[in-house]
């Protein structure tokens, strides 16, 4: 994804405001009665798909030109799918996630002010390790696309800046299954970690425009893992039976840690979600 930018601000205290705000939409959205479940993984053939819009904020540090630091507030669009494979496949389900986040940061000591875009994008293959009738437990391999760009807006010489990286590593989805006042309520919790993969980041002294006129992409690539890439994200959501369908209200919880290219850069969002759960058939096309 791409890093630019992150601060050591009171994650503490976002992290009990998200679980305050979980545990007001538990104790006072009732869902509808009847249902037998709130989530139940997929069939053959069959897709869970959630639709999310979030809010919340981010923070980041970085050492491009001076270190400094930003925070502020960031908007996103989540997608979250599920999908059940062949019943041969030894991985019985593919997971893909992908969002788009736009942050607008400033440097309350004066120095400015920054935009950040930023694109995520997962796809894992899965197998249930855990199966019972309250839990589920979905481990794999994922494959991990990130990439971004920022737009500093006290820099008039070079404004922005574009990093990213793909990078192999490891997933695992967690539902547990539970009622309150006899409705049936899900929590799910995911966590995506990255372990090798090639970065992308200029050094200091590289143009964009030097590296593209004399093809010097080389200087520019770097590989990564956990001692150079520290990337963790996570998701922890309630899956909700309201009428006659299911709400997803959750966070998703980001950080990334890097030196590459020869300048530090931390980055975290933190995000509220609130999505719908749809249900897709796939059927076969016949001419």
């Amino acid at each position: 994804m791409v890093q630019i930018l992150m601060t050591d601000s009171s994650h503490s205290s976002k992290v009990l405001l998200i679980w305050s705000f979980l545990l007001f939409v538990q104790l006072f959205v009732l869902p509808a009665a009847g249902q037998t479940s709130a989530w139940i993984l997929p069939g053959e053939k069959e897709t869970l798909a959630v639709y999310s819009l979030g809010g919340g904020t981010s923070s980041a540090r970085e050492t491009y030109l001076s270190e400094s630091t930003y925070s502020g507030w960031s908007v996103a669009a989540v997608t979250d799918s599920w999908t059940g494979r062949s019943g041969e496949s030894f991985m019985e389900y593919r997971r893909v996630h992908s969002d788009i986040l736009f942050s607008s940061m400033t440097n309350w000591l004066g120095g400015g002010s920054t935009w950040q875009v930023m694109g995520n994008y997962s796809y894992s293959l899965e197998r249930q390790v855990v199966k019972s009738t309250a839990s589920d437990l979905l481990l794999g391999p994922v494959a991990m696309i990130n990439i971004g760009c920022l737009y500093n807006r006290a820099n008039s010489n070079n404004p922005a800046t574009a990093e990213g990286y793909l990078a192999l590593g490891l997933c695992a989805d967690y539902t547990y299954r539970y009622s309150i006042r006899r409705y049936p309520m899900v929590f799910q919790t995911s966590l995506y970690v990255p372990l090798a993969g090639v970065g992308f980041a200029p050094d200091y002294d590289q143009p964009y425009w030097h590296m593209y006129h004399y093809n010097q992409y080389g200087r520019a690539l770097h590989v990564v893992w956990p001692g150079n890439n520290h990337v963790v994200r996570g998701q922890i959501a309630l899956v909700l039976p309201v009428f006659d369908g299911r709400l997803r209200v959750g966070a998703d919880l980001d950080y990334y840690h890097n030196r590459l290219g020869g300048h530090l850069r931390r980055i975290t969002h933190t995000q509220v979600e609130l999505g719908y759960v749809f249900t897709f058939e796939h059927k076969a096309w016949r001419l």
